[in-house]
């Protein structure tokens, strides 16, 4: 069986899925050549490419469409089924991927909140005792997205000390959720949220619902000393109304590791200002990606023969 990675980023996810899948042909492109090579291929996995309706007619031998993690905002899904290819990714709760990405929110915030780059500045300078930091004991953490990577951000952060407000999609539905929310409201009740708390963190997906969730409106609303942590995806916060906020100090900061076009230029705007960075890896850990990879390999091999498929968008 052919199966091509959708491009050359994440590399440790190939290394990951051949340990599984050694009798089969792992292939990877750059996503400019995908369409030169999808045709022959029985498996994509995406990536971060935009598998769109042209390239799946195109893809004349394809089966399957198997996600290595959770995010298929960029495939057509629909154009996919018409041509009687399935499609499916692998939940962030079956994996640890959402332990991984969880505990990356905490280092984001660490950082912010003990002034990194300001830490950096004085090492350099051969300064000792500066700067300030603050704890994250006793701060609120408004978590906007409670599913299950909501749920293992607010576990680690309640276990830090800190209070806990939640946005949930449908906020009625409480089971699985950690002990000790302070606030658990709807979409709507996110201008409630947004006042109070010291950081924001994205743990949304991406969809028509949450693309540019967060704009002026939502930045301007924050506390001047807030802090926003954006681990979704980077087009769920508005990139001119972040760079404004950054720049007119509305925020004190941000941590991102996810953004606007991946890679992002090292030269962007952004960075003049107080961001944490990094280079979509919050998820990229021995734990989850071994865990991923036995998970798409598995249903690769379900895949082979012809048993049901799980995790079918």
């Amino acid at each position: 069986m052919k199966i091509l990675f959708c491009d050359t980023t994440f590399e440790h996810a190939r290394k990951a899925l051949k340990r599984y899948l050694t009798d089969d042909e792992i292939l990877y492109c750059p996503k400019e050549d995908i369409e030169k090579i999808i045709a022959n291929v029985d498996v994509a996995i995406p990536l971060m490419a935009r598998l769109d309706e042209d390239l799946i007619e195109k893809a004349s031998k394809l089966r399957l469409i198997q996600q290595f993690g959770v995010g298929l905002e960029g495939v057509d899904i629909e154009a996919a089924k018409r041509r009687g290819v399935q499609v499916a990714n692998v939940p962030a709760k079956e994996t640890g991927n959402a332990i991984s990405v969880a505990e990356w929110v905490v280092f984001l915030m660490l950082a912010l909140a003990r002034n990194y780059w300001e830490q950096l500045e004085s090492l350099r300078n051969r300064k000792l005792g500066v700067p300030l930091g603050k704890t994250l004991f006793g701060k609120k953490a408004g978590i906007v997205g409670m599913g299950s990577l909501g749920c293992e951000i607010a576990t680690r952060l309640g276990a830090l000390g800190m209070e806990i407000w939640g946005i949930k999609k449908n906020p009625d539905e409480r089971q699985g959720l950690p002990d000790g929310i302070k606030f658990l409201g709807g979409p709507a009740d996110l201008k409630t949220l947004l006042p109070v708390v010291d950081f924001l963190i994205l743990a949304v997906p991406l969809t028509t619902e949450t693309r540019g969730l967060i704009s002026k409106t939502e930045l301007k609303a924050m506390k001047p000393t807030a802090f926003l942590i954006n681990v979704s995806r980077g087009s769920v916060v508005n990139y001119s109304a972040l760079l404004w906020a950054l720049e007119e100090k509305e925020i004190a900061g941000a941590g991102l590791d996810v953004f606007w076009e991946e890679p992002i230029d090292p030269d962007d705007s952004i960075f003049q200002y107080n961001v944490i960075a990094s280079p979509h890896v919050a998820a990229i850990t021995d734990h989850s990606l071994d865990n991923i990879a036995q998970a798409v390999a598995n249903n690769l091999k379900r895949l082979k023969k012809g048993l049901p498929l799980k995790y079918l968008a």
